[in-house]
């Protein structure tokens, strides 16, 4: 069973991230990276930032991403999926899943989707069981 994570997420999102990661902690889970909501002040931080969230979706045995998700969010998916690892796309509804636009790499096979209020720490861990 997989027990290392990275949570995928837009930046404003940081309080209930963090909410959400602390649950899944106490199953026993380690977070790969806690990333933090600002920017670098410049180009060569903006650089590190980006190589330390790849270092954490390579290190991870799952990414978990939270939509509506930032600029970041489908790279953070591509590079999970090229990597081969399992992705958890958690949408509050299917809308939301579907803009602006229906992505493909959604339904890829690797991609498990969970249409709900909130997220279910108890979903996520039956689909990755």
């Amino acid at each position: 069973m997989a027990t290392r994570f990275f949570i995928s997420a837009k930046k404003d999102r940081q309080l209930e991230v963090d909410a959400f990661a602390n649950k899944l902690k106490a199953h026993g889970w380690e977070r790969t990276l806690a990333w933090k909501h600002e920017d670098g002040a410049n180009h060569k931080e903006n650089s590190e930032i980006a190589l330390a969230e790849l270092q954490g979706v390579h290190e991870a045995d799952v990414l978990i991403a939270l939509l509506p998700g930032g600029f970041g969010t489908h790279v953070e998916i591509g590079a999970a999926l090229a990597l081969g690892k399992p992705v958890i796309l958690h949408a509050p509804d299917l809308k939301t899943l579907e803009t602006p636009y229906p992505c493909v790499f959604h339904y890829h096979p690797a991609v498990k989707i969970l249409i709900s209020a909130s997220p279910d720490v108890d979903a996520i861990l039956a689909c990755i069981q």
